[in-house]
């Protein structure tokens, strides 16, 4: 993976590359800015635009810098949705396989309605509220979304789609992830206990996949 930064006085561009995909990233410094993601025939027709590309933003009077790549919120592109080139390096580092950036496998954090319009969600949230509390807003799209108030697992284990809301649970936790790299010692608890309701709710076959995603997830290290 290629990673590259440029600068502007007060704007950024950055940019990804893998294979024959790219992102670039662009705004105003301090920001979480746009982000639009191409892929291209072959690996040699995309790094050639990517040439391209830089070199119009050295002509526009940009210069090559450093990027705290670390502590910068990933996006995605609202055309594309969840990709690796989009995601934190803690999220490409942990959760590697395809299966955690599908928008389409109904098991997948974002594969399902839920977890998609969660994701969605938060990412129109942060940018407006960088220190959003990422569980705390789960059960409020919970609470919107069953129309009832809810303060623990159990108020909305009597609803009639109680799963849609253990979605939103682990679509919560992962996204915490894909956004910063980070993910709380609580937000963890209740993805894993979602994650184990999840298990019980469908067909036993596919309980495989649940325990792997738990797996995956019991491994993250979290932050107090």
């Amino acid at each position: 993976m290629i990673k590259r930064s440029f600068k502007q006085v007060t704007k950024y561009w950055n940019i990804i590359v893998e294979g024959d995909e790219f992102a670039v990233n662009y705004g105003k410094i301090g920001t979480i800015g746009k982000v639009q993601v191409k892929s291209f025939e072959s690996e040699l027709e995309c790094m050639n635009e990517v040439e391209k590309l830089i070199r119009k933003k050295l002509k526009k009077g940009y210069v090559e810098s450093l990027f705290d790549w670390d502590n910068h919120i990933y996006v995605n592109d609202p055309e594309v949705g969840p990709s690796f080139l989009t995601s934190h390096p803690e999220y490409q580092a942990f959760f590697n396989d395809d299966f955690y950036v599908d928008c389409t496998e109904e098991y997948a954090p974002f594969g399902n309605d839920a977890g998609a319009d969660a994701l969605d969600m938060y990412e129109e949230l942060i940018r407006k509220d960088s220190d959003l509390c990422y569980l705390s807003y789960a059960y409020a799209l919970i609470e919107n979304w069953i129309n009832r108030d809810v303060y623990a697992p159990e108020d909305w284990a009597t609803y009639e789609y109680a799963y849609t809301c253990d979605q939103v649970i682990v679509a919560g936790a992962f996204t915490s992830i894909k956004l910063t790299g980070k993910l709380t010692d609580d937000l963890k608890a209740e993805g894993l206990e979602a994650i184990q309701r999840l298990k019980q709710a469908f067909e036993k076959e596919d309980q495989a996949i649940f325990e792997e995603v738990y797996e995956r997830l019991y491994t993250f290290p979290t932050e107090s």
